[in-house]
């Protein structure tokens, strides 16, 4: 359960970055979720973007906060602001493992579309197309240990409730056995202080330009 200052330093951050008539927007076009679910959602995909410039790769949530960055990038010119105003000041592209390598020629489209659909009803959305050599799960593994560290490090510890948007710790969290307050642990023990880049506001509490 988060304590009344984290509550407080989560809507710092959130209205530090979201409008009124922005958050309105997200409201409407999903309105089955409800306002405090909407903020959690919203406020980890922020942190996931402030971060991003760290730790380039692939996304470390789920289709939840997925679906969200998706509304985020329709409309044009905010997320044009808001990139500009996050750490590196650089435009965050979404890719998508849908989109083969650009060696593809035309005469193996229709056979590579098929594989593509076949792969991803046999292994589902998150593993389809993803690369599980033991040298690139190592490589995944210790970037989510040093994307997560650096959460705890700018942001404070995760709190039980946005557990849920990040399957990656919901599932480190089942092998391990660990608690909320054990994962942690775990992470403030192997968080490293990440210096923005120069003229860059602390990244927990940086401002849009």
């Amino acid at each position: 359960m988060s304590s009344v200052s984290d509550q407080a330093n989560e809507s710092s951050l959130f209205e530090r970055f979201f409008s009124p008539s922005l958050y309105t927007y997200f409201r409407v076009k999903r309105p089955e979720i409800d306002a405090n679910e909407m903020r959690v959602r919203l406020t980890e995909l922020l942190k996931f973007l402030i971060l991003s410039h760290e730790f380039p790769g692939n996304i470390l949530f789920g289709e939840e906060l997925d679906d969200l960055w998706h509304l985020w990038i329709m409309q044009t010119r905010e997320y044009e602001k808001l990139c500009r105003s996050l750490p590196g000041g650089r435009f965050i592209h979404h890719d998508s493992r849908d989109q083969p390598a650009d060696t593809v020629v035309w005469a193996e489209v229709e056979h590579l579309v098929a594989r593509m659909i076949a792969e991803k009803k046999a292994k589902g959305v998150a593993l389809a197309g993803a690369d599980l050599s033991p040298q690139k799960l190592r490589e995944n593994a210790e970037r989510l240990l040093s994307f997560f560290a650096s959460y705890v490090e700018n942001f404070g510890q995760i709190q039980s409730e946005v557990v849920h948007c990040w399957p990656p710790l919901q599932r480190l969290m089942r092998r391990m056995d660990w608690s909320t307050d054990e994962l942690n642990a775990f992470l403030t023990e192997h968080s490293v202080p990440s210096a923005p880049p120069p003229g860059s506001p602390p990244l927990g509490h940086a401002s849009p330009a």
